[in-house]
């Protein structure tokens, strides 16, 4: 998981070492560093932004408590997420069932995106089939939108494929 870090140091040498060691000793791989040596925070210290990928939130709770027994404090904590992009398809009257429905309640899932669709209508009357791009940006919602698309599928009659990585 990559987490950005805004901590403020003591203002004297060897507070940045103080800072960046347990991120070593504890697995972690330092992605950036801005040591803003010139500016003061209001309280004297030195703020200092890292970017660094850890294991775990184990391990990120770890490390939150060895900087404050380092007396270093951490301002701000943020997991930079990424957005895990899920590709399903459905096949059968898909623009029939009201496709703008299905994207719809898609969308209404916090953390969940229909990015992009291609569709494929071979003829007015018979099956059509969507691909759709999904965005997930939030992990533990991935299964929310699993099952309210196999929810979708049965209630209008439609097959769902999803991807192999799922």
């Amino acid at each position: 998981m990559r987490i950005e870090l805004d901590v403020e140091l003591k203002d004297k040498p060897g507070q940045l070492i103080k800072a960046l060691e347990p991120i070593s000793r504890l697995g972690g791989n330092l992605i950036s560093v801005i040591h803003l040596r010139e500016t003061l925070t209001k309280r004297g210290r030195v703020p200092v932004h890292i970017i660094v990928s850890l294991e775990n939130l184990e391990t990120l709770e770890t490390l939150l408590t060895e900087l404050e027994a380092n007396d270093i404090w951490v301002a701000k904590v943020d997991e930079v997420r990424r957005k895990k992009r899920l590709t399903i398809l459905l096949i059968g009257h898909v623009v029939d069932t009201d496709i703008r429905d299905t994207i719809d309640r898609l969308n209404n899932i916090s953390g969940v995106l229909v990015a992009d669709m291609s569709l494929s209508m071979p003829h007015p009357e018979k099956e059509t089939s969507a691909l759709m791009d999904i965005e997930i940006s939030k992990p533990d919602k991935l299964a929310l939108a699993l099952d309210e698309l196999e929810l979708i599928a049965r209630e209008k009659g439609l097959t769902l494929v999803k991807s192999l990585e799922i």
